[in-house]
């Protein structure tokens, strides 16, 4: 068996050489164009240097070790997906056809992000991707382009062909590090005889060129056991449930329409197009989960100066998404239209406000030091989204025999008598003057100090100033990591699937038994839960909090993050969260800034038309721009950027594609049953 690994490894057949030579150029390029061309290279060689000659660096320890951990995952994910796909690729796609695609949405991106920033990139990199889906629609609609059902092309495999797939990962991952090592080989040492590399470095240099393509190997392994696991196996194979299971995965498939049966294929391996396959997606997630957890300290490599004002930045983003998801509750799931979500936001804000600063002794005569108050941010969190909560109840309560106009007339009220009501009451809320001095969370372990085993960690502090935003980014980071799991854990419960049903057919949810007023109800209290949470972390910190921050314009802003997302697709939300936010609040905003600046692409628009429009600047259209950007997205995307799989196929079937196979025509208990009734 060694040696017929070697030999599939060393010497592949020819079309497993095809295989190699289109998925390694596919991955090489944009991988090369980061590591040499970006800070790749910049952030290892300082990690290096900061682990041998820390004198010759700027990092501290700590941050050594967390770039040197994050380039570690970041090389083996890569390496872990070249065998993965060149596993799991079936090869009926031609290999120009995938070297375009990864050109227009792997090294655009990559290229516009490098010269113009990581908002802005993405910002004209999505232009270049709306174009080129037109393009390429148009030309295959020309062309009388159909692609075939899942049912004709998909493969079954046996046992032996699991083996070719398992060698077929490992030569992908082999061959991929070993063609990285000779080409960082090569730039090293041309690095090296120009002066710019230290001579300390070359032993790194040959080590990494011997243990890249040994890592490859292993690597590539783990890749193509990842890609096994979404085989069809063949009625031979040692495994009869598996069988048993691909023989009536196969049945389904045929009977399904065609847009269903694309979707349930799409995972299954060999692939068309393994990229898109939830096996790579494990990948992407890893690369998205470490860039996020590791971005404070690869900034300054990525961007250059001015880290403080972009992570705050990305901060503001933070607590959009935490509102976004919770108005999806009640808006995707629930399918109740909520115009007034901005007073539930107002009302976490004050209360911590309220509590985290000097109102309270005025509220209530209780003193608090601003320790003391700090600390109490910790447990007020968790109160601030409970008042919430109680809150959207009384919300929810009256609004329980309305539908549609109707309960967004009613909700539109709510928003606006919240703001008024703190405008008000001025003995609580200061009035128009609103609240200042807000306490920042604390994270302080001096009272460790002294616990045997855990008095190092009394020294820990970390400073919540303003002017540090790394804490409230982690802190956000955290925040949104429990409110995706939160929604995904109430979406796929009985509550979660009782809001499906209310949203798809009221009377026929109530008809099933689906209690209506405690199923509303706890959508409206779910929805203004989350909303408190962001707005205790916005009112720490921002340390201050007004009447004047909580407008209709708020709502219709967070419901616009819903729609243009995809309405009920958690993924989406997030994704028109941040989509949202940086059109209306960094790019927008930063429109007249770019256009004065002679060297940018935007000054001679922006000078030609003052010459016809005396006095104009983009900060006067910007309400303008951010309108035509939302209809044009609701004309060409109706769904979301990512709808889930039920609302795509509601706004694109078309009658080509068949009857679906729906629940109703599976017997329960039969297998596919549960596959059915499952809640996208």
């Amino acid at each position: 068996m060694a040696s017929l690994v070697s030999s599939r490894v060393f010497r592949p057949a020819g079309d497993t050489r095809q295989l190699l030579i289109k998925w390694i150029v596919a991955l090489l390029v944009p991988l090369a164009v980061f590591t040499f061309v970006w800070s790749g290279e910049a952030i290892v060689n300082n990690v290096l240097l900061g682990l041998l000659a820390p004198a010759n660096t700027s990092l501290t320890p700590a941050t050594t070790v967390l770039a040197g951990l994050f380039i570690l995952i970041f090389y083996a994910t890569i390496l872990s997906l070249a065998g993965y796909v060149v596993a799991a690729d079936s090869g009926r796609r031609s290999t120009v056809e995938l070297w375009i695609d990864i050109f227009v949405f792997v090294l655009v991106p990559l290229v516009f992000i490098m010269t113009t920033g990581l908002v802005i990139g993405l910002a004209i990199s999505v232009i270049v991707w709306v174009v080129f889906f037109y393009v390429r629609n148009r030309i295959r609609k020309a062309r009388g382009y159909k692609p075939l059902r899942p049912s004709e092309v998909l493969t079954v495999v046996d046992a032996e062909q699991r083996e070719a797939f398992a060698q077929r990962a490992v030569a992908g991952g082999f061959w991929f590090g070993a063609i990285f090592a000779l080409l960082s080989l090569v730039v090293d040492l041309i690095f090296y005889f120009s002066g710019q590399l230290p001579d300390i470095l070359l032993i790194w240099v040959v080590v990494r060129t011997i243990l890249l393509p040994i890592a490859g190997y292993f690597l590539g392994r783990l890749g193509g056991t990842i890609a096994l696991r979404h085989v069809l196996s063949a009625a031979n194979d040692a495994n009869e449930e598996n069988a048993e299971s691909a023989i009536e995965k196969k049945k389904q498939l045929e009977v399904l329409s065609s847009t269903r049966a694309r979707e349930e294929a799409k995972d299954l391996v060999p692939n068309d197009l393994p990229l898109r396959s939830s096996g790579a997606q494990r990948f992407y997630l890893t690369l998205l989960t470490a860039f996020i957890l590791f971005y404070p300290i690869l900034d300054p490599f990525l961007f250059g100066s001015g880290t403080g004002g972009r992570l705050a930045g990305y901060t503001d983003a933070g607590y959009y998404v935490i509102l976004a998801l919770g108005l999806n509750i009640v808006v995707g799931f629930a399918g109740l239209l909520d115009l007034g979500y901005v007073a539930f936001f107002a009302i976490g804000s004050y209360t911590w406000s309220i509590v985290g600063s000097t109102q309270l002794a005025t509220v209530t005569g209780i003193t608090l030091s601003p320790a003391a108050a700090s600390w109490l941010f910790w447990p007020m969190l968790l109160a601030t989204a409970m008042i919430a909560a109680v809150f959207g109840v009384l919300l929810g309560a009256p609004t329980l025999r309305l539908r549609g106009d109707y309960l967004a007339i009613v909700t539109l009220g709510f928003g606006e008598i919240v703001p008024v009501v703190f405008l008000e009451l001025d003995k609580y809320t200061n009035g128009a003057n609103g609240i200042v001095g807000v306490q920042s969370p604390a994270l302080n372990l001096d009272f460790l100090r002294g616990v045997p085993g855990l008095s190092g960690l009394a020294s820990l502090h970390v400073d919540w100033s303003n002017f540090t935003p790394i804490p409230y980014y982690y802190l956000i980071v955290a925040l949104i990591v429990l409110v995706i799991f939160a929604n995904l854990r109430l979406r796929d419960s009985r509550i979660g699937r009782a809001w499906i049903a209310i949203r798809e057919d009221e009377i026929a949810a109530a008809s099933s038994g689906v209690n209506l007023v405690n199923t509303k109800l706890f959508a409206f209290a779910a929805g203004a839960f989350f909303s408190g949470i962001a707005g205790a972390y916005h009112a720490a910190k921002l340390g201050q909090v007004s009447p004047d921050a909580f407008s209709f314009g708020d709502s219709v802003i967070y419901l616009a993050m819903v729609v243009i997302g995809g309405i009920g697709s958690i993924p989406g939300v997030i994704v028109g969260a941040f989509a949202v936010y940086a059109i209306n609040q960094l790019i927008l905003a930063q429109l007249d800034t770019l256009a004065s600046d002679p060297n940018n692409v935007l000054n001679p628009i922006f000078v030609a038309v003052t010459h016809v429009v005396p006095g104009f600047t983009f900060g006067n259209i910007r309400n303008l721009v951010f309108g035509a950007i939302l209809v044009a997205v609701m004309i060409f995307r109706p769904e979301g950027f990512l709808p889930s799989s039920r609302r795509r196929r509601e706004l694109h079937h078309s009658e080509d594609q068949g009857v679906e196979v729906s629940s109703l025509d599976v017997v329960p208990g039969a297998p596919g049953f549960e596959e059915e009734v499952r809640v996208e």
